[in-house]
């Protein structure tokens, strides 16, 4: 008997935790070629296929530790997933460093460029703080708006950030283990680089085109890049002028060989690394000044 009354007992308990479990669960929000064209929040694991577009009509928010899926699905046969999440309308994207919100492959095994991209594109709004982008083409691509992007990583994509003609304010990001930590063409944006980590990439800074030397990059740590710290496009023949960053060295020299520009390739510009650091900037956790 009691034998009998402890097996109940036992499998009351069993059968509670697994109700609580199914409680607590937040289901998986599941979209294919969605479209955004009001206020939308997503939250826990959300699962992409296709395409989903915000509209400029349309708010996406992101709450802290949300996951969001893409599904590795190349219909087109490129080589490039084709899910995505393109934002027209308004995107707010903040995390905290104890849950972040993630952006990442829905594969097995995940490789760079499973999903296709995070693409702000005329966006009406945009800003990321404290998310992860990981396994993409492009971890963020910026086009034509104003964005703000604050204590993120980007990892394990084919370009880890791309932008051109923006206002960006991109700040205590950590880009590492990509082809290109960050790839641009400015094309009369501005864009404020600064307290960022670029490392471990094949390349660390792509200047692809069009370049007049308008975007701030400085104070950052731009280290380590198997390849090049810095390399132009072959259509990029204006200097492109990068101070006060800390590059693993103050040695001049050793900092020009980091750099495929006019010294390899008269038909290049020049890069020029000014005043460097002494030291490694602190990255982490940058926060606005008061």
């Amino acid at each position: 008997m009691l034998l009998t009354n402890l097996i109940r007992f036992v499998s009351y308990l069993a059968l509670l935790s697994l109700l609580i479990g199914c409680a607590t669960t937040v289901p998986t929000l599941k979209l294919n070629n969605r479209v955004i064209d009001d206020a939308v929040v997503w939250s826990g694991k959300v699962l992409v296929e296709g395409v989903v577009t915000v509209k400029k009509t349309g708010q996406l928010t992101i709450e802290p530790g949300t996951h969001v899926y893409f599904v590795p699905k190349d219909a087109d046969g490129d080589g490039i997933g084709d899910a995505e999440l393109l934002v027209e309308g308004t995107l707010i994207a903040h995390g905290t460093a104890a849950a972040p919100i993630v952006f990442t492959s829905a594969a097995k095994q995940p490789k760079p460029s499973d999903w296709k991209y995070l693409y702000l594109d005329f966006a009406r709004k945009a800003e990321l703080d404290y998310v992860i982008s990981e396994y993409a083409y492009s971890g963020l691509q910026i086009h034509f708006c104003r964005a703000r992007v604050t204590n993120s990583t980007f990892r394990h994509n084919v370009d880890g950030l791309r932008f051109s003609t923006v206002n960006l304010l991109a700040a205590g990001n950590s880009i590492y283990n990509n082809r290109h930590g960050w790839r641009y063409e400015e094309r009369n944006g501005e864009a404020f680089v600064h307290h960022n980590e670029i490392r471990d990439n094949d390349i660390g800074l792509f200047v692809v085109t069009r370049s007049e030397d308008k975007t701030r990059i400085e104070q950052n740590n731009i280290t380590g890049n198997r390849q090049y710290n810095v390399k132009l496009g072959w259509q990029q023949p204006g200097a492109v002028t990068l101070p006060h960053n800390w590059w693993g060295t103050k040695d001049q020299a050793i900092i020009n060989e980091t750099f495929l520009d006019k010294k390899v390739d008269a038909r290049l510009g020049l890069v020029t690394a000014p005043e460097p650091l002494a030291g490694p900037v602190q990255t982490s956790a940058w926060q606005q000044p008061e």
